[in-house]
């Protein structure tokens, strides 16, 4: 029994590895930024639930819209009773009239049957409701909240794998500077090693080289677990697989650069109709105020047509139910006037609520447009300061490179010291990790800034 348990178990692993490959092979496995974003638009959970969110809110508009058409149910009843419930009614007054009982005298009366049926259909429809027809425009102003919360996922999202997609270029180009940087130094160690066999070199010279060696070594295992981390991130923002290798077919260029800086260099003034929140917000007020109507509605009058057909026959033995001069047909039609007239103040608490709703709106809706202002000016600082940064860095990098190159041919002909070498590889090393995240920063600030200027999926 242990053998067959452990067995299945073995099967239903085999099982599952061999589902999550089929999984994982029908995936994309090559995205250029675009490409990486649209299908993020189409697989991402934030997204997906948000479509949700829309289709709950459509369920919704529906359920109300139900509200003002016919209203049909029926109903079945059977009902045996123990002691058949009596009429009272007085002798000598309307049917009774019996003259051996004194007048005005109790006469209890059955007038039902020990076992009753009563099988119905009944109908309705709302002639005049107020409180219906303004839940028709509360629905609707909430659908299109809810398609808004759509586009707002797909803005947060749009941006996030922006950030991911770049943070895995720019770690790679890391990586890919950092191994040039360890055949650079390797190299000066075997020649330094060499030296020091002949006995041209001391072995301090060559002890501060293979700490270098060693630094670098250790950077790149920290790079190259950046690199993996990266791209797990994007991984998980694009809903794929833990398996999938996941290539990236853009690249970074300096062209990306001075599209940003003439960006930045264009007057951008805050516009908040531009930003989906805002827009939000606006179909929040008018949602809002269809809700107020909504609950006020519980003041006016309620006129409903009504209509009921059925059979309620009923017999002393059970048996004789079925008989057909017990099943009388009965049918009507008629009107129902409903008018409110006194709750004990709740409806008068509910109408205050949605008021201080409605405030509570309003307050939000000034306090963003003050966040969005702000937003604006902190992401346009942010984007110019990311730009010096990386003008900085890349002019750093240039002198570090020349810097080690001059110092590299004194060292060969005799004239630099190793200690110098050593110190501008070291240089060299830091001004390209300063260098990699300007631009990283960069083009970081600049989505931010797109966002919140309201330009993302345009």
């Amino acid at each position: 029994m242990k053998q067959i348990t452990t067995l299945l178990f073995v099967m239903l692993l085999q099982v599952s590895a061999m589902a999550q490959q089929q999984t994982a092979s029908q995936e994309p496995t090559s995205f250029s930024l675009k490409e990486a974003i649209d299908y993020a638009l189409q697989e991402n959970f934030n997204v997906k639930n948000a479509n949700l969110q829309r289709d709950l809110a459509t369920a919704r508009k529906g359920e109300v819209r139900g509200m003002l058409l016919p209203q049909v149910s029926g109903n079945v009843d059977y009902n045996h009773n123990f002691q058949v419930q009596k009429t009272i009614l007085e002798n000598g007054v309307g049917l009774i009239n019996v003259a051996t009982l004194p007048q005005g005298i109790a006469y209890p009366v059955q007038l039902g049957l020990v076992n009753q049926f009563v099988g119905a259909l009944n109908a309705s429809q709302v002639l005049f409701d107020q409180a219906a027809f303004s839940a028709q425009n509360a629905a609707k102003a909430n659908d299109e909240i809810s398609e808004k919360n759509i586009t707002k996922s797909k803005i947060d999202v749009s941006v996030t794998v922006t950030k991911a997609y770049y943070g895995v270029l720019v770690n790679e180009k890391q990586l890919l500077a950092i191994n040039k940087n360890l055949q650079r130094v390797d190299s000066l160690y075997s020649e330094t090693n060499a030296r020091f066999q002949s006995g041209l070199a001391r072995d301090v010279d060559r002890s501060r080289i293979q700490v270098s060696l060693n630094n670098i070594r250790e950077e790149r295992e920290r790079v190259t677990r950046n690199v993996e981390l990266s791209r797990s991130i994007l991984r998980y923002h694009l809903n794929l697989s833990e398996s999938n290798p996941l290539q990236l077919k853009d690249s970074l260029y300096e062209g990306q650069i001075t599209v940003i800086e003439t960006a930045a260099n264009q007057d951008f003034d805050a516009i908040h109709e531009n930003r989906i929140e805002y827009s939000i917000i606006k179909s929040q007020e008018l949602f809002n105020l269809y809700d107020l109507r909504n609950t006020a509605a519980g003041r006016y009058p309620r006129l409903t047509a009504v209509a009921a057909i059925g059979y309620n026959p009923a017999a002393t033995n059970l048996g004789d139910i079925g008989q057909n001069a017990r099943w009388q047909q009965y049918s009507l039609v008629g009107v129902r006037l409903q008018v409110p007239i006194f709750s004990g103040f709740s409806l008068n608490y509910k109408i205050k609520q949605k008021k201080v709703q409605q405030q509570i709106t309003e307050n939000s809706k000034l306090s963003l447009e003050k966040e969005i202002n702000l937003e604006v000016e902190q992401a346009l600082i942010n984007l110019n300061n990311s730009l010096q940064s990386f003008r900085i860095q890349r002019e750093n990098i240039k002198l570090a490179e020349q810097n080690l190159e001059v110092l590299r041919a004194e060292y060969e002909n005799g004239i630099a010291l190793n200690i110098e070498v050593v110190a501008a590889e070291a240089s060299l090393i830091d001004a390209q990790t300063s260098f990699y995240n300007s631009i990283y920063n960069t083009l970081v600030s600049k989505a931010d800034y797109d966002k919140a200027t309201g330009n993302i999926l345009k």
